[in-house]
């Protein structure tokens, strides 16, 4: 039997939809940044540049959008720290953590001072980042350019410090985070080598999945 292609026009208002959603998302992890959880949902429709009702139509409620936010964060990491192993660049956790810096969705850990309940798809899609995190971080184990103990809870831990939210044009913003970066990276490399201490124990997969989750 002969298939049917789905016509232009539909395709068109699939890819408008998919585009309408991320600027709605991006435009809630901002204004949440900037005016908190409490922030009214027409502020999150302005910034997207869509109407109050699209937004609604889409998610229910903030704690939705927060949740697809998180999913979005998520999915952005894994598909970084994937294609950075592939890449096979000097340094897969410092191509990895520019690559973040400069093209992720967001922090993972900026839920908005909220601590949120954890559902399947963010479990799942938290064993694919470790997993995809626990192997870039081998290969730059084994050229001796990050500590023995240095762990995937770490790297996140790293981005959290490294990407905080800045009132300010996004390319500055980017400017400066990784101005913050290098100094981190040249640290890190210190630490391999034996020539700078390092303070305090790894961070674990578990401690840092903590800081989002409900007890």
């Amino acid at each position: 039997m002969e298939s049917v292609s789905q016509p232009a026009a539909d395709r068109g208002r699939a890819k408008e939809a998919r585009a309408n959603d991320r600027a709605v998302l991006e435009a809630a992890r901002d204004v949440f940044a900037e005016q908190g959880f409490d922030a009214p949902t027409s502020a999150i429709a302005k910034r997207a540049g869509v109407g109050v009702a699209s937004v609604y139509r889409r998610y229910g409620s903030k704690d939705e959008l927060v949740h697809a936010l998180r999913l979005l964060a998520l999915e952005d990491v894994i598909r970084i720290a994937r294609e950075v192993v592939d890449e096979r660049p000097e340094s897969t956790v410092a191509r990895f953590l520019t690559r973040h810096l400069e093209e992720a969705a967001s922090p993972l850990a900026t839920t908005f001072g909220r601590r949120l309940p954890t559902t399947p798809d963010i479990d799942e899609a938290a064993d694919r980042l470790r997993g995809a995190l626990e192997t870039l971080i081998a290969v730059d184990r084994a050229r001796g350019l990050v500590p023995s103990d240095y762990t995937a809870g770490d790297v996140m831990m790293a981005i959290a410090h490294l990407r905080p939210h800045l009132a300010i044009a996004p390319a500055d913003a980017t400017g400066l985070h990784l101005r913050q970066l290098d100094l981190y990276l040249a640290g890190l490399r210190q630490i391999a080598v034996g020539a700078a201490v390092q303070r305090g124990a790894a961070l674990t997969w578990e401690e840092w999945v903590g800081f989002n989750s409900e007890p």
